[in-house]
């Protein structure tokens, strides 16, 4: 699995991208905190780590890049879990920080990762999983060409943000939840991005690198 840790440098317009480094786990800590009021469920644990893709295995390890601006600030993580031990695909996870978000730079950093990943690093798919009420997030993933798979229902348990869905404001989110004496639900969606749908989104829109 050498080739998933190369050190590189990928260069785009606004953002580039390079290894995680230790001090980076500070700067990310002292990102503002998201203002939005359902932040905290857009990231409940999977129900179950069970290998679904096949039953060849994956690498508990997690494979990490930063995305900084071009004023060489962190702006951004994104990273690798759940690689199957052959190299065919892997699990995708970014976050942005606040400051940074509804600009545009998480999409044109992970256009870059993804050239990355079907490139030099040859991977063949890559999965992630999404809540299903982050609607930017979902429209950014369908825009890059990722597509829905299925849907999972996760546990909330008692994260005091559910209080937010008896806000009128939120009404149009409430088809995301299912909600009952003892629980609520919160619907994510699994979705899926091969290569060969990668580079042909990208032959369509004339910008294959």
């Amino acid at each position: 699995m050498q080739r998933h840790t190369q050190a590189r440098i990928i260069y785009g317009q606004r953002v580039l991208l390079r290894p995680w480094q230790r001090s980076d786990n500070l700067a990310q800590e002292l990102w503002p905190r998201y203002y939005e009021p359902l932040h905290t469920l857009w990231n409940i644990p999977r129900i179950s780590l069970y290998d679904e893709f096949g039953g060849r295995g994956w690498q508990a390890q997690r494979y990490v890049w930063a995305v900084d601006n071009l004023q060489q600030r962190l702006i951004g993580r994104i990273s690798l879990r759940e690689v199957e031990t052959d190299g065919t695909c892997a699990r995708l996870g970014i976050s942005l920080s606040q400051a940074h978000v509804g600009q545009g730079l998480g999409t044109e950093a992970l256009a870059l990762f993804l050239d990355h990943y079907f490139g030099p690093l040859e991977f063949s798919s890559m999965y992630l999983d999404v809540a299903a009420f982050n609607r930017r997030a979902v429209r950014c993933y369908e825009r890059l060409g990722f597509r829905y798979i299925e849907s999972e229902w996760r546990s909330a348990g008692r994260d005091p943000a559910l209080r937010q869905l008896n806000d009128p404001r939120h009404t149009e989110l409430l088809t995301f939840f299912r909600r009952s004496r003892f629980e609520t639900f919160v619907e994510f969606y699994e979705m899926l991005l091969t290569r060969e749908a990668w580079l042909e989104q990208h032959r369509n829109n004339g910008v294959v690198r």
